[in-house]
């Protein structure tokens, strides 16, 4: 709050006593952030006898307004000293991945979210003549996918190869656009998160991505008034759209994909299943870092968990952020997405097997969003009235 005071009133004005602040914090919401990290690092380290000396921090803000709701610096949620929310710079992991997709869906005429990834081996050679290459987590490949699956299963090859599509440059200015401030070199790594952010700024480019592109600079304060009861005038704060609301839409389509079907799943042992949510969980190298990162209708809560000696934790964002963020968001009773496609976007109903148009005859057909004017116009062959046949003769002409 002292920090944001300087940046928006003159320093002459603050000098005067007995001004009265109002903030945007919420001691419920608080509460429930400290109570999370409060009893959840303990069980954590309980569950894994050698790991130890464990620390977190938290931030849960309105996906409206960008009001800051509540924030913890470390497991001694009294201790006035260093702010991990606010100054522990750490590498985000897999949390910049959502990025590389909203990159990617900025160009609808090449990517969507049924646009076939290939997880194989990838292999980069860097300016210095080193060769980066890679791997994912579990150290296995797992075949050609949807671009949807691959971000809800958190894969790294397939999300370099799409990053690599889309190129560096790109995917740095998406970050920024979100609210990203720091000097990130536009590299390939950037596209697995090898970029140091506090928990605060993650919650700022999630809130961005809540907000459906639209970005307000997250805030504590709400007024301050002189001792006689006057608004002091402020140095003004606009809400901009910096990201386009279809594209967005359809990253968020995807993190609702994290939550039921990938990383983020465990969260519904806690929270009923019709209360939908988006997120993404983050896991860097030696799983030194764990991070979740996810929105409700109404709440946005990021979550890191690792050691102030930046020594390996043995916990990966679904393990060890995932289940305080789960914590924090069900005590304050987060309000489930009921997400309306912005004009943009058209739904349409997909064969999951070919990505193509379905209809009631294809078993498992899912309706899924694409930018209007880039949905299959061609059935699947599973479609009632069109063989297989026909099918292939008028995909590939008579």
């Amino acid at each position: 709050m002292r920090r944001q005071l300087r940046g928006l009133y003159q320093e002459a004005d603050l000098t005067n006593e007995g001004l009265r602040i109002f903030t945007t914090l919420d001691p419920r919401a608080q509460e429930s952030l400290e109570n999370a990290i409060i009893t959840g690092l303990p069980e954590l380290e309980k569950a894994r006898k050698k790991t130890t000396d464990l620390e977190a921090a938290g931030v849960i803000t309105s996906v409206e307004g960008g009001e800051v709701l509540a924030l913890v610096g470390g497991r001694e949620v009294r201790f006035p000293g260093f702010n991990r929310a606010l100054d522990a710079r750490r590498s985000i992991g897999s949390l910049a991945k959502p990025f590389v997709y909203l990159t990617a869906f900025l160009r609808p005429q090449q990517f969507n979210l049924h646009t076939i990834l290939q997880d194989e081996a990838v292999e980069v050679v860097l300016p210095n003549k080193t060769v980066w290459a890679p791997k994912n987590y579990d150290k296995e490949f797992h075949g050609p996918m949807p671009a949807y699956q691959a971000l809800a299963q958190s894969y790294n090859l397939p999300t370099v190869a799409l990053g690599l599509a889309v190129g560096e440059k790109a995917v740095l200015q998406t970050l920024k656009a979100a609210g990203y401030s720091g000097d990130a070199l536009a590299v390939p790594s950037l596209f697995l998160g090898a970029v140091d952010i506090a928990p605060l700024e993650v919650a700022q480019m999630y809130a961005t991505l809540a907000a459906g592109g639209y970005l307000a600079p997250l805030t504590s304060i709400r007024e301050v008034q002189t001792k006689e009861y006057q608004q002091l005038s402020r140095y003004p704060i606009k809400v901009k759209q910096t990201l386009p609301e279809g594209p967005v839409y359809l990253l968020n389509w995807a993190m609702r994909k994290v939550m039921t079907l990938g990383t983020g799943r465990a969260a519904y042992n806690a929270i009923r299943p019709d209360v939908a949510l988006a997120g993404k969980t983050g896991t860097t190298d030696d799983y030194r870092d764990s991070w979740f990162a996810g929105f409700g209708a109404d709440r946005v809560g990021v979550i890191w968990v690792g050691r102030d000696d930046n020594k390996p934790t043995g916990l990966s964002g679904s393990t060890g952020a995932l289940p305080i963020w789960t914590q924090a968001l069900r005590g304050i009773a987060v309000r489930g997405l009921d997400p309306v496609p912005p004009g943009d976007v058209e739904e349409v109903l997909i064969d999951p097997a070919s990505g193509l148009k379905a209809d009631e005859d294809c078993t498992g057909a899912t309706s899924m969003p694409f930018i209007s004017g880039y949905a299959p116009v061609d059935f699947a062959p599973c479609a009632g009235g069109t063989t297989p046949v026909e099918w292939f003769q008028d995909l590939f002409g008579r």
